[in-house]
């Protein structure tokens, strides 16, 4: 909780006035880096020490700072010329308090960035949000600058040599970890593995011991834990047509309970695959396929409780977003009422039949989807606008499916099939190709088979990485190309990140440039840090907004205070002075 300090008017009846004029004058006897900007968030969105005055919008000011609603609440802060830091050092300090439990996408603290140029400033909190499954509540804090650059693609290897397909990567007490679709073998198939180093990747065990599960279909993050639902990616097989094979195994949740251990947290009604997880309100979610009806179960920490199914076909999505649980079934999207009861905000639009990836986006929902390739953006109910048609070009026959959608240093990203393409977001309408990162060798639209996916995307270590997969992700597929069942990851910008979880309570965040370096302070203690690649320094300068409580990703969903930005770096000391504060008690 931020300094006491902020008490004053109330302990000793000190008007604000006479506060400003005691932090102007601590500032000028202050050796250590000129404050530029200070912003209490305490009655209003003032800068106490110059001119940078925000403008709020639906933000509620109070004693402990300024609390934002995770839908519509902001503060933005025109551009000057005292924010245009070019390629010099800076700080930027702040008291967060992340709301709990997570009820909306997590969101930023702070934006300064111009898309259109990729140049600026974001920093945010986010969990990792694994392929089909919802945001994970892990509330990771990521630190980003940018000029336009783009590094190369980086090979992280293949989990494991018989898998054709990475189901899904997510961030867990700063690791990443992986699932895999299948094995040649029995014993080998729905494992999770762990990234050591660069390329080396650990076992960490297998979800049960039943033959017929196949595949980590999902993994998500939820209050301090890892979970993992069951399947068998390939749909022909879980859907009972291939013949001679034994029908699938019922579904099933586990939870990581360290080493190679998985605790089976029991059946989830009657399904094949657990297609998606979430975190919502303090409970878990798990979203089953047709076989089980399309229902959705929560956890009640003894057992899997019906929550209905919103139109009994594959519940393939969930996205917590202001306060409302999304899903999306394989064509139509809905919001959560409680029980069993769901409300339809969409049926096929745009003639989609089905929707395989939801994202929060600069405060929107969005949907990757498929046959043509979409990437929809929600405006009211039963009103889906497109932002992007990606894959084949018009023309080819439309196979194009957005896997995958996720928001990385500022700019918006996409997986695909069928020819495992990357993509990033420019403006609606325009989206540049990345790359293909798998492929087959006997490629052709009309063959299933021969499809290439980009399954999911995740960030890790300052890095958006992508798993690749054959189409069927079957064990049989992966002699075809090498290329099939690895893992990469690219860097934009330079970034750093806290992939721990720093929980509801109040926290004290720092971020610095210091030279060529990027560092992240978590309660004064330097937690993570990122060397500039070589070359000139990023140049940040530009003319966009400083956003408080809005950026990239989605309107922040807590509390902020204190907020102070430096020209230049603090040291160790002053950053654990800051931190340090006697807390105020919240009521």
């Amino acid at each position: 909780m931020p300094s006491s300090q902020w008490s004053f008017p109330c302990r000793y009846g000190l008007t604000w006035g006479f506060v400003a004029i005691f932090i102007v004058a601590a500032v000028r006897a202050d050796d250590g880096p000129k404050l530029v900007a200070h912003w209490p968030l305490r009655q209003d969105a003032r800068d106490v020490v110059g001119s940078l005055h925000g403008q709020a919008e639906a933000v509620v000011f109070g004693q402990n700072g300024a609390t934002f609603n995770g839908r519509d609440a902001r503060i933005q802060v025109p551009s000057a010329d005292t924010l245009i830091f070019g390629t010099r050092d800076f700080s930027i300090a702040a008291w967060v308090r992340c709301k709990r439990p997570m009820s909306s996408t997590l969101g930023d603290i702070l934006s300064k960035f111009d898309p259109a140029m990729r140049r600026g400033i974001n920093l945010h909190v986010a969990g990792s949000s694994p392929a089909y499954s919802a945001m994970s509540d892990a509330r990771h804090v990521h630190f980003g600058i940018d000029d336009g650059y783009l590094g190369e693609w980086i090979d992280h290897g293949k989990p494991w040599p018989s898998n054709s397909l990475v189901s899904n990567l997510v961030a867990y007490r700063g690791t990443l970890f992986c699932g895999i679709a299948d094995a040649d073998r029995p014993e080998d198939r729905a494992h999770v593995f762990r990234l050591r180093g660069d390329n080396e990747w650990v076992d960490c065990g297998r979800l049960g011991t039943d033959a017929n599960h196949h595949s980590v279909m999902s993994l998500l993050v939820h209050d301090g834990q890892l979970y993992a639902g069951t399947g068998i990616w390939d749909w022909v097989q879980a859907l009972g047509g291939l013949k001679g094979a034994p029908a699938p195994a019922a579904t099933r949740v586990f939870r990581y309970e360290g080493g190679t251990t998985w605790r089976d947290l029991g059946q989830v009604g009657h399904g094949s695959r657990v297609l998606c997880l979430a975190s919502f309100q303090g409970e878990l979610f798990a979203g089953l396929d047709r076989i089980g009806a399309g229902r959705a179960f929560k956890y009640n920490g003894r057992e899997w409780i019906d929550c209905g199914a919103p139109d009994g076909k594959n519940l393939e999505c969930f996205l917590p977003w202001g306060g409302t649980l999304f899903a999306a079934t394989h064509g139509n999207i809905y919001v959560y009422r409680g029980g069993q009861e769901w409300r339809s905000i969409g049926t096929a639009p745009h003639d989609i039949n089905q929707i395989h990836s939801m994202q929060a986006f600069g405060g929107k929902v969005l949907l990757g989807t498929w046959p043509q390739g979409y990437v929809l953006r929600h405006r009211a109910d039963n009103d889906w606008e497109k932002i992007g048609r990606l894959g084949l070009p018009e023309g080819s026959k439309p196979i194009n499916e957005v896997m995958d959608l996720t928001v990385y240093n500022g700019k918006l990203y996409a997986g695909l099939i069928p020819k495992a393409e990357v993509y990033r977001y420019e403006r609606d309408g325009d989206w540049t190709r990345l790359g293909s990162l798998a492929k087959h060798p006997d490629w052709s639209e009309e063959a299933v088979e021969t499809w290439a996916r980009v399954t999911c995307l995740s960030f890790f270590r300052g890095r958006l990485f992508a798993g690749t997969g054959s189409c069927q992700g079957r064990a049989l597929d992966a002699p075809a190309d090498s290329s099939l069942g690895r893992v990469f990851s690219i860097q934009a910008g330079q970034v750093v990140s806290h992939e721990h979880d720093i929980g509801g309570d109040w926290t004290h965040i720092t971020a610095t440039r210091r030279g060529r370096r990027l560092e992240l302070f978590i309660n004064g203690q330097k937690t993570e840090s990122a060397e500039l690649r070589a070359g000139p320094a990023f140049n940040i300068n530009n003319a966009a907004p400083l956003w408080i409580g809005f950026g990239s990703q989605n309107f922040f969903d807590g509390q902020i205070a204190d907020l102070r930005w430096y020209d230049g770096p603090l040291d160790a000391a002053a950053i654990q002075k800051l931190s340090a504060r006697e807390k105020s008690s919240v009521k």
